[in-house]
């Protein structure tokens, strides 16, 4: 196993903000913690930051998969391991979706270094009155376990084991089945076990949503079979993770419009 060096941390670096800077020019990718405090152990020390798209939060789709190309190729060339952050403009300042607390963006905006793309950190909008509800909510978004994040990682978990990315990514269908039923319940429904009319009662209140992806995974996790079938193929995971994506951030960004205003349920007790 290849042990990077301090020069392999500066190249990854540099080479990342580069591409980056090429694929999405109006991306703000910082990075915080102990690569810019003096206390990283290189060959073992993780590199920590974020990537801020400056979009709504229905993100391009192929520049996710094309930045999880390039994680490949430079994770790989230089053996480092990253713990990166992908979120957008607009949940940064809604807040409400962000997986950050205040004390915690606060703490990145006076120890991170923007890398590339325009200085965005401002607009992290950290919130710590989120119900438990909420909270789930958005580290199951943007998190770093989240749905967004499996596909931004989703080419580098393949690689490095696949029977680890195909449990990810079952997870990833997992928390987009179940999104429903936290939006319901921060609008004052009552808990409805059932996934199907879960849905149904979703689409009454984000009328604008397309949740045929919904069905996808509710018919796939109810066929194992077929699932993981499916999930034998990088491709089709690919594809799945990709609508999965596109199906929560069409949650997320309807829930926005509809309800700008916070209530009482997204509170903390």
């Amino acid at each position: 196993m290849k042990i990077p060096i301090k020069e392999d941390y500066m190249k990854f670096l540099d080479n990342f903000s580069k591409s980056l800077s090429a694929e999405l020019p109006d991306a703000c990718f910082y990075v915080y913690g102990s690569l810019n405090n003096g206390d990283c152990s290189y060959g073992r020390s993780d590199i920590d930051g974020g990537i801020i798209l400056g979009s709504g939060v229905v993100t391009p789709k192929d520049k996710i998969i094309r930045l999880s190309e390039l994680f490949l190729n430079d994770l790989n060339n230089y053996g480092i391991k990253t713990q990166f952050n992908l979120m957008d403009l607009e949940t940064c300042r809604d807040g409400r979706f962000l997986s950050y607390t205040e004390d915690y963006t606060d703490w990145i905006k006076e120890s991170a270094k923007v890398h590339s793309g325009p200085n965005l950190l401002e607009e992290l909008n950290g919130r710590d009155f989120k119900s438990g509800v909420l909270y789930s909510a958005a580290f199951n978004f943007c998190g770093p376990g989240g749905v967004r994040n499996s596909l931004l990682y989703s080419l580098v978990h393949a690689h490095r084991d696949n029977d680890d990315f195909k449990e990810r990514t079952l997870g990833a269908l997992e928390k987009v089945a179940k999104f429903p039923k936290k939006l319901l319940w921060l609008r004052g429904q009552g808990i409805i076990p059932s996934r199907i009319k879960t849905r149904q009662r979703l689409a009454e209140i984000l009328e604008d949503v397309n949740l045929e992806t919904i069905d996808e995974i509710n018919d796939l996790l109810a066929n194992p079979k077929e699932l993981y079938s499916r999930l034998e193929d990088l491709g089709e995971s690919v594809r799945l993770l990709s609508s999965s994506l596109d199906c929560i951030e069409g949650m997320v960004a309807s829930y926005i419009r509809h309800f700008p205003q916070i209530c009482e349920r997204e509170l903390k007790l």
